[in-house]
């Protein structure tokens, strides 16, 4: 089986990539990204395409060596980094979806995105309205299964502040002092990006049985599945 991970040189897609490459059930795990990860792979197992123009992304998808099974997609961008909303949305929803739908003709079943707590389509602010139309539009897609990930804050190193997003930095103090304590539910149970994509991975390859076609995975069950998983 086969994986296709994007959004591989940030936080959460960092780790998607270090667990697909690191499960024994996957043969071939394909990622294309803009520059090159900072995840250590293994080059025989993980096919890096590496292209700056990601208007031509659907296209390496169309000509990858070998179906796709499942994507795991962390795909996105903030407004100071893509140089305003219509930007961010651009990437985050545009793209994700282009790419999606390639990813869905090459065969893939599975589709695990990283959302965000509180993404609701009918809010009235932008960042919620814009995950919530990403959720919604994944699943009119009919892929098989739909993993959906709708973390609260997320901890880990950013490195480069132009991609944390407004107010992560006091976000993110904050929530490392509440992370898994017993008072975690006041700051909406925060979760390290780590932890993040390996229950993605884990409930892609692992949740065979369930009849969920749509599952949405909440900060606080992240947590817990995360502290049970052994292997992937």
């Amino acid at each position: 089986m086969s994986a296709l991970v994007l959004g591989a040189t940030g936080l959460c897609g960092g780790f998607f990539l270090k667990f697909t490459n690191a499960s024994a059930k996957l043969s071939k795990v394909y990622s294309i990204t803009r520059s090159k990860p900072s995840i250590p792979i293994d080059e025989q197992k993980v096919n890096l395409i590496m292209n700056k123009d990601s208007e031509n992304w659907d296209k390496l998808i169309q000509d990858l060596d070998g179906d796709v099974q499942y994507l795991f997609t962390a795909l996105a961008t903030t407004r100071a980094a893509a140089g305003g909303t219509d930007k961010q949305y651009a990437i985050d929803h545009d793209l994700n979806m282009k790419l999606a739908q390639a990813a869905k003709e090459k065969g893939c079943k599975t589709v695990v995105v990283v959302s965000s707590m509180g993404a609701n389509a009918d809010s009235y602010f932008f960042y919620p309205k814009m995950k919530g139309e990403i959720e919604n539009d994944l699943i009119a897609m009919g892929f098989e299964k739909t993993i959906i990930l709708r973390p609260g804050i997320i901890l880990g190193d950013r490195g480069n502040t132009a991609h944390s997003g407004a107010g992560n930095g006091l976000a993110t103090t904050l929530g490392g002092m509440f992370y898994r304590s017993r008072l975690q539910r006041c700051m909406a149970y925060p979760v390290e990006a780590e932890e993040i994509s390996k229950v993605g991975v884990h409930l892609a390859l692992n949740d065979d049985d369930s009849k969920e076609k749509v599952r949405f995975v909440e900060s606080k069950e992240i947590l817990e599945i995360a502290a049970k998983i052994k292997d992937l």
